[in-house]
């Protein structure tokens, strides 16, 4: 591969625990750990109620105030917005346990009704996003049914976020079964795939691949990915990529829920070398504008060994190195 190079976008995700809001000296010290290890970018999290999935209606903004107060301390911090509106929904913790992908309607009528509510919510904090000097907006993510089967109506979306909004757009699909079936790609100004690809391999046990067995299961993903970017000329940002604490991080990034209950052991030298290999490929495809890693917390201390983050762990001076921090 090419060697080393710096990318455009180094960015972390800042996640609020109880108590320890974004919008404080909390915030502002996560905010500060961050920018010392080289993240220049700090993605924000909107979030956007669904009352039920059934029910096509969107609840938000009650958050706005301290959602600017916040963008404020990051601009402060001298870092770059990526603000992303999430879609949550009380039926995404009841049994099935459905996610944002589920999200389908039966009927053209309430397809319309979920498309225009989330044309007014999208524009509105577009316009924020406009006043308080975002860097990044992303339109939404997960929407699976919504953008496959509806890129005609993305597409007057984004053209009416374009009019009131200057920075640049993108939006973050899921990397299971959607990044590469959305059509719209090319009115963006970059592929957003959130990254959680499983890079299983037969090279060696899981949970004890090298860096290089790692980046060499990378391979068929990145070989995926150079052919999308090719298609639509535009660059490919990890919008949200991360490794839990467990020794088989790797193989199943996507995956937290329930397995401590089930006696997973963790290894944070496995994490570790999931991001080294993760960083190493990244910054050796010259169509990769970069990441954002999921996930810093405004209280690290808090945090179970099994969980996503990086802070205190070895994987933080592996992305120290590549982020080039003091």
């Amino acid at each position: 591969g090419a060697a080393h190079r710096e990318m455009e976008i180094q960015g972390g995700w800042l996640a609020p625990r109880d108590g320890f809001p974004l919008d404080s000296r909390y915030g502002d010290e996560a905010l500060a750990g961050m920018r010392v290890l080289g993240v220049r970018q700090v993605a924000v999290g909107v979030e956007v109620t669904m009352p039920t999935l059934a029910q096509p209606a969107l609840e938000w903004g009650e958050a706005d105030e301290s959602l600017r107060n916040y963008l404020k301390r990051v601009e402060r911090a001298g870092m770059e917005i990526f603000l992303l509106p999430r879609i949550e929904s009380p039926d995404f913790f009841a049994p099935p346990y459905p996610f944002r992908a589920d999200i389908d309607f039966a009927t053209t009528e309430g397809w319309n009704t979920f498309h225009t509510g989330m044309e007014e919510m999208i524009l509105h904090y577009a316009q924020l996003c406009e006043e308080e000097g975002v860097a990044l907006f992303g339109l939404g993510l997960e929407l699976k049914h919504s953008v496959r089967g509806h890129a005609d109506r993305w597409r007057e979306i984004i053209a009416k976020v374009r009019q009131v909004f200057r920075g640049q757009i993108t939006y973050s699909a899921n990397w299971y079964d959607e990044w590469e079936q959305v059509e719209f790609w090319g009115e963006l100004d970059f592929i957003g795939v959130g990254a959680y690809f499983e890079l299983q391999g037969s090279d060696a046990p899981e949970g004890t691949a090298t860096v290089a067995q790692l980046i060499g299961r990378w391979e068929p993903v990145v070989a995926r990915l150079r052919r999308v970017s090719e298609e639509y000329g535009k660059q490919v940002l990890f919008t949200e990529v991360g490794y839990t604490g467990y020794f088989d991080c790797a193989e199943r990034p996507w995956e937290w829920a329930g397995k401590q209950a089930r006696g997973v052991a963790v290894d944070h030298d496995a994490q570790a070398r999931a991001f080294e290999a993760l960083l190493q490929m990244a910054g050796q495809q010259d169509f990769m504008s970069g990441m954002f890693v999921w996930t810093f917390y405004t209280d690290p201390a808090g945090v179970a060994p099994w969980e996503y983050g990086v802070q205190g762990r070895p994987a933080q001076a592996v992305l120290r190195r590549s982020f080039g921090g003091g």
